[in-house]
């Protein structure tokens, strides 16, 4: 079982994560690193970039989370 800090960790990252898949919308028309993606990428290119980092974000925390995948330790 991984330590609490960590599987606090990944939990947050997760749900910080999910959040931002909901609301890509407003990320992308009131920010100016969304600006930035749309610019670069198009409207539907844009949001597809920004959903695909989320969901590895997700990815991530989860593994995080159960374990699978261990942080740095500075000891």
């Amino acid at each position: 079982m991984p330590p609490n800090d960590q599987i606090f960790m990944g939990t947050a990252i997760v749900l910080s994560c999910a959040a931002g898949l909901y609301h890509h919308r407003w990320f992308l028309e009131h920010t100016r690193k969304g600006q930035r993606l749309v610019h670069r990428f198009g409207d539907s290119g844009g949001a597809w970039v920004l959903r695909g980092l989320l969901i590895f974000g997700i990815v991530l925390g989860g593994l995080l989370a159960m374990g699978v995948i261990h942080p740095v330790q500075w000891d």
